[in-house]
């Protein structure tokens, strides 16, 4: 049997560090020292606090500002305790998260955080709301935060303010939204030429003393923006409201500004400002096309050419289209002057209205009654189709009513002399009844001479019909002695089309 060798590497986990006996005794300890594996950061909760977006340190003073003794809703400051750390914290604190005391604490009111564990980067807020009572002068409390941070277990907060003396104090707001002073509020969008509905304004004394309303109460330094004072009374008492409107009623598009000041005791004011946006206003706009031609300005359209008599012409269709943004009224077609018993016009389809963005149509057809050339003005009329103004545009159509058509009426040339003679020649009889004869008196049967004018007579002649449909031809020979003619030939019709 074959033998194998197999190696396995070793791999030593320890070092020897020889120590010298004791007084230079040549034995030493040796000390192996086992790998364990790498360390690392362990994770911790880290405290921090903000007041005012900026990061305070514990033992930090506060100093919150201001207020009169006595206000309803005092002066409030927000604080933010952030865990900056790695860990979750938690804000042990009992009965309360935040703990205060201090001389005047009963003066600082304390909204808790919402919650007493912040994970890894989240944050809580609490609320600090200063009421100074009587007497006046400085304030100080004390804040504590107990926390699981290990390097900062309580963290404490200094706070000061000031107590002033009792005095009226205005604050404005539209709703819930609190208007800042020298801030601004939004109106809205109203169109040009319109008037906003009325946005109401509360005006709150937040002081500890009553408010003497100047006369007027409020105003504005533009007009477009008009105020109603109806409601603001000429003393508004601490922790009382009072009302105020505004409407805007822009007369030209884009956005617009007032300052509005409401002002008492003669010289303090609150001070802000309103914006409003005018809005084009919605207009209808008409547009008069015809086969794809613009006649919105008015003008003439083709015209409808020739047209027998008592027919009528096939139609010619217009279109109104209202590319405006609001409905167009008062529509009427009407036909002022010309022949106007020549051209009929149909009804507009839609009627009088046209919505915006939609069209209708309406046709005019030529009926001549007589021959010759017939005009007429066709008048498209609205009440504010002209952006909004009244517009008038003028169609101009003509027509002719048909005369008569040519026909070549040809003979063959007879073999009697007296037709080429002085005095001879060839009678052309025609008529719409069929066999007709030249007895038959006008209008029925026309007869044209085809006189001999010297040599040989002509044997053919043009003759103009006054109306459509067929006609029947006769031709008779006639001489000096022979003036009523022999045996007409034989009778030849043609059919004259309508069109």
């Amino acid at each position: 049997m074959q033998k194998k060798n197999i190696l396995i590497p070793f791999i030593s986990l320890f070092s020897l560090i020889s120590c010298p006996g004791a007084g230079g005794g040549g034995g030493g300890a040796a000390f192996a020292l086992l790998g364990l594996g790498g360390g690392g950061d362990v994770p911790a909760p880290k405290l921090e606090v903000l007041y005012s977006g900026v990061v305070r340190e514990s033992g930090a003073t506060i100093d919150i500002g201001s207020e009169p003794v006595n206000t309803a809703d005092g002066k409030t400051g927000t604080v933010t305790i952030r865990n900056v750390g790695t860990a979750p914290i938690t804000l042990p604190g009992t009965p309360n998260i935040i703990e205060k005391s201090g001389t005047n604490a009963s003066e600082f009111d304390i909204t808790q955080p919402s919650s007493s564990t912040l994970a890894a980067g989240a944050s809580v807020t609490f609320t600090i709301t200063f009421k100074p009572t009587m007497p006046l002068g400085a304030k100080s409390a004390i804040l504590k935060i107990q926390s699981s941070d290990p390097a900062v277990a309580a963290f404490q907060m200094n706070l000061t303010g000031t107590a002033e003396p009792a005095t009226p104090r205005l604050a404005v707001s539209v709703g819930a939204t609190q208007i800042a002073a020298n801030g601004s509020y939004n109106i809205g969008s109203v169109e040009v030429d319109s008037i906003g509905g009325a946005v109401t304004f509360t005006v709150k004394n937040t002081g500890s003393a009553t408010a003497n309303m100047d006369s007027p109460a409020a105003t504005s330094a533009n007009a477009r923006f008009a105020l109603n004072l109806a409601g603001i009374p000429t003393t508004i008492a601490a922790n009382a409201s009072a009302t105020f409107t505004i409407q805007f009623s822009p007369l030209a598009t884009g956005s617009q500004s007032s300052n509005i000041a409401v002002n008492y005791d003669g010289a303090a004011s609150f001070v802000f400002s309103v914006t409003g946006t005018g809005t084009p206003k919605p207009v209808p706009t008409i547009a008069i096309s015809h086969n794809s031609s613009d006649f919105t300005s008015g003008g003439s359209i083709p015209t409808f050419g020739v047209v027998w008599p008592t027919l009528t012409s096939t139609t010619k269709t217009v279109t109104i289209s209202n590319t405006g943004t609001a409905t167009m009224t008062g529509i009427s077609i009407t036909k002022p002057s010309g022949d106007t018993s020549q051209f009929t016009v149909s009804a507009f389809s839609t009627g009088a209205t046209l919505a915006a963005g939609a069209s209708g149509t309406f046709t005019i057809q030529f009926n001549p009654s007589t021959a010759g050339t017939k005009n007429v003005v066709v008048r498209i009329a609205t009440t504010n189709g002209n952006n909004g103004s009244a517009s008038s545009s003028d169609l101009n159509v003509t027509g002719t009513g048909k005369s008569g058509t040519d026909v070549q009426v040809s003979w063959t040339a007879t073999n009697e002399k007296a037709v080429n003679d002085t005095d001879g020649g060839y009678r052309v009889c025609y008529s719409q009844t069929n066999g007709f004869t030249p007895t038959h008196n006008p209008p029925s049967v026309i007869c044209e001479n085809q006189a001999n004018a010297g040599g040989t007579t002509p044997s053919s002649r043009v003759i103009t019909v006054t109306n459509f449909g067929t006609w029947y031809f006769k031709v008779y020979s006639y001489g000096k002695y022979n003036t009523t003619g022999g045996a007409p030939s034989t009778q030849v019709s043609v059919s004259v089309p309508s069109t």
